[in-house]
């Protein structure tokens, strides 16, 4: 036969009221406080507000890409489904290790637009280097040339970013020239066109005219390299590695086409 026995609430009666404060308010309040401190980046940026305390995780930089890329789509939403694919690919190639839900991440983005010099500011935190922040704009870049043109209030809001990530302007200049060459020469390829090509592409690749001497093609291809070279993302997220590994064999291959084209001659 099972007894059970009744409940009371007379012992805790007996204890100082001090004591049973503690007891009660402690797991209440407490839970409250860990509410507040969990949500407490999501009401900074529903204010428009990337949280400055945000570690550089790769989780966190995507968050900012993210970020960025939704502002760069409200600015031309008719071209919205090319650049939702677009930011998809690029993740999926860079971020791999990142833990996200790209649907729900994006739709906030969109839904509470971030004032993009707060992602600015943190990123010149913790992408001390020009190349790392360079890869921000080779992204944005990317993104606005998806479908080979740029409306003016994109481009505005690539030199912003450049600008506030204090990037020279010719490197938003030589980007916008490196993603226009992609286009031409996807299509010159898909038109099976000569070969010839491939070495105005190697110069865009590389910044320089197609009359560069090769004392120019050697400059620029050193200057590059310093700026891009693995060695200096040795501590970056995998997203940052990657990327600058891909640039440097793209600098590297353009390098060698235009001095295997020159020795030839």
């Amino acid at each position: 036969m099972t007894l059970f026995l009744p409940l009371t609430f007379e012992p805790i009666a007996e204890l100082p009221n001090w004591l049973v404060i503690i007891l009660f308010g402690t797991p209440f309040f407490g839970g409250i406080a860990l509410y507040a401190y969990k949500t407490r980046h999501a009401r900074s940026w529903r204010k428009g507000i990337f949280p400055q305390k945000l570690k550089p995780t790769e989780d966190n930089y995507l968050e900012a890409y993210l970020a960025l890329g939704a502002k760069l789509i409200l600015l031309d939403y008719m071209e919205s489904k090319e650049k939702v694919q677009f930011i998809n690919h690029y993740f999926n190639r860079y971020f791999t290790a990142a833990n996200y839900n790209f649907g729900d991440s994006l739709l906030f983005s969109l839904k509470y637009p971030i004032r993009t010099h707060t992602i600015t500011d943190w990123m010149k935190m913790h992408l001390k280097d020009e190349g790392a922040r360079s890869q921000v704009i080779y992204f944005l870049t990317g993104m606005a040339l998806i479908n080979g043109k740029m409306n003016a209030s994109e481009l505005q809001f690539l030199k912003q970013i450049n600008r506030d990530l204090e990037l020279k302007p010719e490197n938003l200049t030589k980007i916008i020239a490196i993603y226009a060459s992609y286009e031409k020469h996807r299509k010159e390829n898909a038109q099976k066109k000569p070969a010839k090509q491939s070495e105005n592409f190697a110069y865009e690749i590389l910044g320089l005219q197609k009359n560069a001497t090769q004392e120019e093609i050697k400059k620029a291809y050193r200057k590059l390299v310093k700026l891009h070279h693995p060695d200096h993302f040795a501590t970056g997220t995998e997203s940052q590695q990657k990327m600058a590994a891909e640039k440097f064999v793209e600098i590297r291959n353009a390098y060698e086409s235009l001095t295997n084209h020159s020795s030839n001659n």
